[in-house]
């Protein structure tokens, strides 16, 4: 958890210097067929991950609170987008309930990790303006992740257990979706912003250890959607933003035993109030 503090401060402190850095060199936004689009976000919320084996009842899902960064930098020349983006949260303790034999309990799992997506987006960027920041993005690419933690106490009804488990999972694959970033306002004046956002795509597990155990299991079916929902300020003169709202994802991952049928899965997600600031020139 350390480890992550320090690299998202790091993030944070380099994404302010490049933003400033790039103000004084600004010009009209949208004035030419070349444009950018910097973007830096922080938040926090809640996290969801677990792992339910073949035939299992209770499983391992759990919901605990954790941090998040996300840095995006969009080149655009005429309507085509190029955009990279790396969103990187934490996790924390996980906890949920299950009920066994008519009995309800209480299962948390104690511990400390981080997960990483990479998304590389090529699409069409639309509807630009000049002096406007106004833009709808429609993209496809790949998608890259992983997950790492550790767990360290094991804890039903309160009666902790100590362990010194692994649970490590990557995967690829790739999405498609859009992002709109609408102005209400005068060019080249202060203007309100709405953004909006979803995808949808496949990106299976293609290595994964819970608990120190090693998966061979093949991947059946696959599924990542997400999606954010922001408002916010826009002083387009500067071509400077401000939004604040929910940005939420999932990805699943079933397997399928060939000979039973039984199924067990592999889920990471998250919901994430978020602050973004973004520079367009």
């Amino acid at each position: 958890m350390k480890g992550f503090m320090g690299l998202l401060k790091y993030t944070m402190m380099t994404t302010a210097l490049v933003l400033a850095a790039a103000l004084p060199a600004r010009a009209v936004v949208n004035d030419s067929d070349l444009g950018m689009h910097l973007r830096g976000a922080v938040g926090g919320g809640a996290v969801f991950m677990g792992y339910n084996d073949y035939g299992s009842t209770i499983g391992d899902v759990g919901t605990g609170s954790g941090a998040m960064f996300n840095a995006s930098a969009m080149l655009a020349y005429k309507f085509i987008g190029v955009e990279g983006n790396i969103f990187v949260g934490s996790i924390g303790d996980l906890e949920w309930d299950a009920e066994v034999l008519g009995t309800k309990h209480t299962y948390t799992s104690n511990g400390s990790g981080s997960y990483m997506n990479l998304d590389l987006k090529l699409g069409f960027d639309l509807f630009r303006e000049e002096g406007d920041m106004g833009y709808t993005f429609i993209f496809a690419g790949p998608r890259y992740w992983r997950m790492d933690r550790k767990q360290d106490s094991y804890e039903v009804d309160g009666i902790v257990s100590h362990v010194d488990n692994t649970q490590e999972a990557k995967g690829a694959g790739w999405t498609v979706g859009f992002r709109d970033f609408s102005t209400i306002g005068p060019n080249d004046g202060f203007a309100v912003v709405l953004q909006t956002g979803l995808f949808a795509g496949t990106a299976p597990v293609d290595k994964l250890k819970w608990n120190n155990y090693t998966s061979n299991k093949k991947v059946d079916q696959s599924l990542t959607i997400g999606g954010e929902l922001a408002l916010g300020v826009a002083l387009q003169n500067i071509g400077f933003s401000v939004v604040g709202g929910l940005r939420t994802e999932a990805n699943v991952s079933v397997f399928k035993d060939p000979t039973t049928d039984d199924e067990s899965a592999f889920g990471l997600g998250n919901a994430m109030f978020f602050v973004e600031a973004g520079l367009m020139f």
